[in-house]
């Protein structure tokens, strides 16, 4: 199938792409990476009157680690930099360990670390690594910011708190403390494919 129709706004600046999602609400999706969008636009299981691609808002894609030994990544950051992030797997390599299971590297180039996350799929690697880590999200809107503990943050498969007028900006991974272990494991038909379980 073919897409509904809509409008299309790329926005230069967060403060216009805030300002578009402040107008339109509910009205309109954010393409990020649109490993998800696409699909679902193209089945027209989502219908927006407006797309937001936020591809040109500048300084959205950053791995950087935090004073306190943990880890701020930009939403626009693609799954493919953090898998190959030095600074990613020297401090939190369960992340880098689970990268590699996230579609294929062709989808990894464009898909963003925000976009899975908001996304929400019950089946997708991030969101549980999230909730593993104790991440938080920083939602930004025109009215400001506010910092939303994993946990709090997925409320069902496929939703969020996220308001129609609020963008993730920033995933936030808290430094590990005291005796620490982990393992990733991953059950699906063939590589690649949407994962049946993991662990």
């Amino acid at each position: 199938m073919k897409p509904a129709k809509f409008d299309y706004f790329a926005p230069t600046s967060l403060a216009e792409a805030l300002e578009m999602l402040a107008e339109h609400g509910d009205d309109a999706k954010v393409l990020a990476g649109g490993q998800s969008l696409m699909p679902m636009l193209n089945m027209r299981l989502a219908r927006p009157a407006m797309v937001i691609d936020i591809n040109r808002v500048p300084d959205l894609d950053y791995i950087s680690p935090t004073p306190d030994g943990g880890l701020a990544i930009g939403a626009l950051t693609r799954q493919r930099s953090v898998e190959r992030s030095a600074v990613v797997q020297e401090i939190f390599p369960l992340i880098a360990a689970a990268m590699p299971s996230i579609g294929h590297f062709q989808t990894r180039n464009r898909g963003t670390v925000g976009g899975s996350i908001t996304h929400a799929d019950p089946a997708a690697e991030l969101p549980a690594i999230a909730m593993t880590l104790e991440a938080q999200m920083v939602l930004q809107s025109s009215n400001g910011e506010r910092l939303v503990e994993a946990a709090g943050f997925f409320i069902t498969d496929l939703t969020t708190v996220t308001e129609p007028e609020e963008l993730l900006t920033e995933v936030r991974v808290p430094a590990l403390t005291g005796d620490w272990g982990w393992g990733f494991s991953e059950v699906c038909r063939r590589d690649g494919d949407f994962a049946l379980a993991g662990a």
